[in-house]
């Protein structure tokens, strides 16, 4: 009887442990409803000159209609390996890419725009539409004429 039991708690063991892994595991949620965008990160061209910053622009990806700026921007980023960082309590975008804000004065950050318009909503806010461009660039916000 006793090693009937040390033999069955050792398979619980080896299972407890083979479910343990280092990657949390998530589950793809299908996209049902798609919206056709495209993507752009920019460096603020006039404002500042990025190192080693890969600018991408007007790539094509889809996400679910209904969703938010924030939520396809992250939808992207995840899903094209990009690092991104949101401070929760604002909704606002901190990091992309590697990029964080004050990274190279204190008025330095992200700012998005959506279809070359820059929104009175936020990120958080403002829903897309087929055919929306949504683009973030790092920029220099002491150069902006108020």
């Amino acid at each position: 009887m006793k090693k009937l039991l040390s033999v069955f708690c050792i398979l619980a063991l080896i299972f407890a442990m083979s479910s343990c892994t280092d990657k949390p595991q998530t589950e793809e949620t299908p996209i049902v409803n798609p919206v056709n965008l495209s993507f752009s990160l920019l460096d603020g061209e006039d404002d500042l000159t990025l190192e080693e910053f890969d600018e991408i622009k007007d790539d094509p990806f889809i996400a679910e209609e209904g969703s938010s700026v924030l939520e396809a921007t992250q939808l992207y980023c995840i899903s094209h390996d990009i690092s991104i960082s949101v401070d929760t309590s604002k909704g606002y975008v901190t990091e992309i890419a590697g990029l964080t804000e004050g990274d190279y004065n204190k008025q330095t950050g992200w700012v998005f725009t959506v279809n070359g318009e820059m929104g009175m909503l936020t990120a958080e806010e403002q829903i897309i539409q087929e055919g929306d461009k949504i683009a973030w660039e790092f920029i220099d916000f002491s150069a902006i004429a108020w």
